[in-house]
């Protein structure tokens, strides 16, 4: 018989495998890319930074395999290409490594997520400037959204209803109005991915979980003091870039450092609505229910920005309003 040790670790190597591979099925997905993370999130929550490391590891490795298959599989294999499309699966898969180093688990885990999103703008930003700044990729961008269009434009008739509809449809102005909005949110989506992929896989690697324990419940979600400040100095920073038209690259980055703040906070007001759904003994299923349809809300332009503006204040207000300390806040 085997040594019981052993069949354990085979057990937990087996299923570290299994995770990454998972990881890269998920990211060749494209559609359920945003979620490839998770997997590897859970084997560094449920069994460890080094089974985390052999997961992103294997995750890799497999992302690179498609990737290389593909480009085969076109005719159009070229190293460059391949290390341009792997380039970043492996900055999200480090800068999630990075979230598990033991060096700073005594931080906060909003700071830790918060920085680790900042260094991975950071990075990004040459792509950004490059996509900006790239005729060929910008001219792709509005053939391809022209002919999607086209049946729209064409259907509209005329008119001045119908010039008017034709003119925001154009593709010129809807590829900028497209790389202007990525360029003042993109740190907002990093930190969807990474903080996201971080507390769901966390969530979900299991009860007794160092993972588990380390993050908790939505509702118990409390941000640190400190960062009320930051919010309220990044939005006052963006009144004053709108009003006084400062650089792109300024109000980019104010933009970002607000809309991310912004989602920090609106997680901890989907925390307070947990809370208080809980405590008035709601179904569960009715909770899920009203999530859905506040998710659903923000498709539509009104709804969504109501419930944009309103998720973020419910948290930011928990500091003078106590909704989950009835005898007030700090007691």
């Amino acid at each position: 018989m085997s040594d019981p040790v052993t069949a354990l670790r085979r057990k937990t190597e087996a299923t570290f495998i299994v995770v990454g591979f998972a990881s890269s099925l998920l990211y060749s997905s494209v559609f359920l890319s945003f979620a490839f993370l998770v997997p590897v999130q859970i084997a560094f929550g449920r069994f460890g930074r080094r089974a985390g490391m052999a997961a992103a590891g294997i995750a890799l490795a497999g992302i690179t395999v498609v990737q290389g298959w593909r480009l085969v599989a076109a005719r159009a294999f070229d190293v460059m290409m391949l290390g341009a499309g792997i380039v970043p699966p492996l900055v999200l898969l480090g800068a999630l490594a990075f979230m598990n180093a033991g060096f700073w688990r005594g931080l906060a885990a909003s700071y830790r997520v918060l920085l680790i999103t900042a260094a991975c703008a950071l990075a990004t930003i040459p792509v950004l400037v490059s996509l900006e700044h790239d005729s060929s990729i910008t001219a792709y961008l509005e053939e391809r959204i022209g002919s999607f269009m086209a049946p729209l434009r064409s259907a509209s008739g005329t008119g001045y209803d119908a010039s008017v509809l034709a003119a925001s449809l154009d593709p010129k102005e809807l590829v900028s109005a497209s790389i202007m909005t990525l360029r003042n949110s993109y740190a907002a989506i990093l930190l969807l991915v990474i903080g996201g992929s971080w507390r769901w896989g966390n969530r979900l690697s299991g009860p007794g979980s160092r993972g588990r324990e380390e993050t908790p419940a939505i509702d118990e979600l409390h941000l640190p003091y400190p960062l009320l400040w930051a919010f309220l100095a990044s939005w006052s920073l963006v009144l004053a870039a709108v009003f006084t038209h400062v650089p792109d690259a300024v109000a980019a980055i104010v933009w970002n450092c607000a809309i991310v703040l912004s989602l920090v906070y609106a997680a901890q007001g989907l925390g307070i609505a947990t809370y208080l759904f809980k405590k008035w003994n709601m179904p569960r299923f009715l909770r899920i229910v009203i999530i859905i349809m506040a998710i659903c809300a923000l498709a539509t332009p009104t709804t969504g920005l109501i419930v944009a503006i309103a998720m973020p204040l419910v948290g930011v207000t928990e500091i003078w309003i106590p909704y989950r300390k009835p005898k007030g806040v700090g007691a």
